[in-house]
């Protein structure tokens, strides 16, 4: 019953396999995953009811839009359960990827100790007038996450301005890693419209057959009191 729904959800996966990256391409495959799920789910509810032959027409009406109601609160769980603002986060590109080895990491962590250590007693206008513009366009990533990676209450600037060189690593490591920076963003939008095509679709489908069953055909040639042939 969510087929428009699911043809739908896959040119936007298709989309995003050609946009996002892979790990925001796997956030927008997972929701579609769910949609096909809630699509068998209410497949067979509808044909359970069809089948069943103690309903009487409006009986199955009911229990039909009963159905869809359920579907559409399983769609809201799910939603939930995919904490897709989570899901997001974990799918940006500017995450950092793991080290290749535990010795790359105990590498890179004495560096960045070493040039904090040359940077103690440098006050902030120092340390940016010596290195601001290097800090500020991204190109000495190193001394950027030693001052970013200082141990708590031996910060090197301001809360300002580790903010902004928080956008900026992050800016950095999204370009490097061949993605686009608005990746998160594109994958939040993916996820919501699917999400949304299926709450339309399903509200649609109880409030065609709340209609329909409201409006059953009259018998053929009848005829209501006081209606004169």
């Amino acid at each position: 019953m969510l087929t428009g729904v699911i043809s739908k959800a896959n040119l936007i996966f298709k989309d995003a396999q050609e946009r996002l990256s892979v790990r925001s391409t796997d956030a927008v495959e997972r929701v579609c995953i769910s949609i096909e799920n809630l699509n068998n789910f209410l497949n067979q509810e509808m044909a359970r009811i069809e089948k069943d032959p103690k309903l009487s027409y409006r009986e199955k009406s009911n229990a039909r839009r009963n159905a869809i109601e359920q579907a559409g609160r399983k769609l809201e769980v799910l939603k939930d359960r995919s904490n897709y603002s989570t899901l997001i986060l974990d799918s940006s590109p500017g995450l950092p990827e793991a080290s290749a080895t535990e010795e790359d990491d105990l590498l890179k962590f004495m560096r960045e100790r070493e040039i904090r250590d040359r940077l103690f007693g440098m006050t902030e206008a120092q340390i940016l007038s010596h290195f601001g513009e290097s800090l500020f366009d991204g190109r000495n990533q190193l001394l950027l996450d030693a001052i970013l990676n200082a141990p708590p209450g031996f910060e090197m600037l301001s809360e300002s301005n580790l903010r902004t060189l928080r956008r900026i690593r992050a800016k950095t490591r999204t370009v490097k890693a061949g993605a686009k920076p608005q990746d998160a963003h594109t994958v939040a939008d993916s996820i919501m419209e699917i999400f949304l095509l299926a709450k339309k679709e399903l509200d649609r489908l109880r409030k065609e057959e709340f209609s329909g069953s409201r409006t059953k055909k009259l018998p053929s040639g009848y005829r209501g009191i006081g209606e004169s042939g």
